[in-house]
C-alpha cells in the first residue's frame, strides 16, 4: 500500500541548522538535569538512534551508542557492567525494540529504568504509518509541543500493534524489526527523541527543535525520492536474503518475490532448506527477480550462491547493512543506500 510522506516533525516550526559542535559518542558521564555542554546524557541501542540523538541534542548531549560497529551484530550482542552502569545513568535510552537488541531489553528490566526516559522505536510503528495514510489534505502534523508529543507516546504506542500485516503483505512485514529501514517510523522517532530531550532539559528546548526539524527536511527529502522510485517501479519484483530491507523495498513499489521463509530462516542463523534455495535460485535465473538486497552481515555459503546466481543471471544486486557505516551519517547512509537502488532499477 502507497503512504505519502509524513509532514515535517511537529516538534519546531523552524528548520534550523543542525548544531553538531560537542558532540559524541563515548561513555555516558551519568544523568543531571542541567543540560548544555554534555550536561545530558542518552545511550542508544545502535549507532543508528545515536545518530539520530547527536543530530537532534547537537552540544546539549553527551551520547552513547553500544553497539557502534558493523562487526557488531545486535541479535547476539551481550551487555557489560559499562554498558548497564551508563543505561542506570542515563537521562535518555534510545532503543529499537521488537526483539532486535534483546540485550537492551534486558539493561532496562535489571536497571528498572523510568519508562518515561525510554524511546522504544518499533512501538512508534503503526502511528507512524496511520499518520502517513491520511487522506490528502488531512492535518495529522499539527503544532504540538514536544512535552505532549512524549506525553502520550505511551497510549499510541501500546494500543496499535507494531504493523499491520494487510499492509505490509506476509510475515516479512508482520513484526519485522528493522524499522530503520522505514522513513516513516524514522520520523516519528525523530520527533520522540526530541519530545524526550525537551523533557529532560528544557532549557536547551529551541535548540532541540531546530535540530529536530532540519533533520525532519532530510527524512523528508528521502521520503520524497522512495516516492519517486515507487511511481517508476512498474511492480517489479526483488529478492532478500534476510528481511532487513522490507521496508524501504515495499514503499519503492517492488513486490516481494522471496521464497517464504528464506530470508527469516537466514536472519535466525540457519540453514536454508535446499527446495527453499533452488527456488530462490530458480527464480533468479528465470529472469523473475529484478533486482537483489543483499545483506553482507549475514552472508552464508549458501547467500553467497544466491549473489553469484543474480550476478551471473544479470540481476543486480545492492548491499544493504543492518548498522551504520563508520563514515556516514543515518542520512547520508539511507541516501547511498537510494543510491544503490535507484541504479540497479535504472539498468
Amino acid at each position: 500500500m502507497r503512504r505519502r510522506p509524513l509532514p515535517l516533525l511537529a516538534v519546531g516550526l523552524t528548520a534550523g541548522t543542525l548544531v553538531l559542535a560537542g558532540c559524541s559518542t563515548g561513555a555516558a558521564s551519568g544523568g543531571g538535569d542541567e543540560g548544555g555542554a554534555g550536561g545530558i546524557t542518552v545511550v542508544a541501542s545502535t549507532s543508528v538512534y545515536g545518530d539520530i540523538a547527536e543530530k537532534i541534542g547537537g552540544d546539549g548531549v553527551s551520547v552513547e551508542s553500544i553497539v557502534d560497529s558493523v562487526a557488531q551484530d545486535p541479535h547476539s550482542y551481550e551487555a557489560t557492567v559499562q554498558d548497564k552502569l551508563a543505561v542506570s545513568k542515563a537521562d535518555v535510552v534510545i532503543a529499537n525494540g521488537g526483539g532486535y537488541d534483546a540485550f537492551m531489553e534486558q539493561l532496562l528490566a535489571d536497571t528498572e529504568v523510568d519508562p518515561a526516559r525510554i524511546v522504544t522505536v518499533s512501538e512508534l510503528a503503526e502511528a507512524a504509518h496511520a499518520e502517513g495514510d491520511a487522506a490528502p489534505g488531512e492535518n495529522t502534523g499539527g503544532t504540538a509541543s514536544p512535552e505532549a508529543s512524549h506525553e502520550g507516546h505511551d497510549d499510541a504506542a501500546h494500543d496499535e500493534a507494531a504493523h499491520d500485516e494487510a499492509a505490509h503483505g506476509h510475515e516479512h512485514g508482520d513484526g519485522n524489526e528493522h524499522v530503520w529501514y522505514d522513513f516513516h517510523v524514522m520520523q516519528a522517532a525523530a520527533e520522540e527523541v526530541a519530545a524526550a530531550l525537551v523533557a529532560a532539559d528544557p532549557g536547551n528546548r529551541q535548540a532541540y527543535e531546530d535540530n529536530a526539524a532540519a533533520l525532519g527536511a532530510e527524512l523528508g527529502e528521502l521520503e520524497t525520492r522512495v516516492q519517486t522510485l515507487a511511481e517508476g517501479a512498474g511492480g517489479r519484483s526483488y529478492a532478500m536474503t534476510e528481511p532487513l530491507p522490507y521496508y524501504l523495498m515495499e514503499e519503492a513499489g517492488l513486490t516481494d518475490a522471496t521464497p517464504e521463509g528464506y530470508s527469516e530462516t537466514v536472519e535466525h542463523g540457519e540453514s536454508v532448506p535446499p527446495l527453499l534455495q533452488k527456488e530462490l535460485l530458480d527464480a533468479l535465473a528465470a529472469g523473475e527477480i529484478a533486482v537483489l538486497a543483499y545483506n553482507p552481515q549475514s552472508a552464508s555459503p549458501q547467500t553467497e550462491a544466491v549473489r553469484a546466481a543474480a550476478e551471473e543471471a544479470g540481476v543486480p544486486v545492492v548491499d544493504l547493512t543492518e548498522t551504520l557505516p563508520d563514515d556516514q551519517d543515518y542520512a547520508d547512509w539511507m541516501s547511498a543506500n537510494l543510491d544503490a537502488l535507484e541504479a540497479a532499477l535504472a539498468g
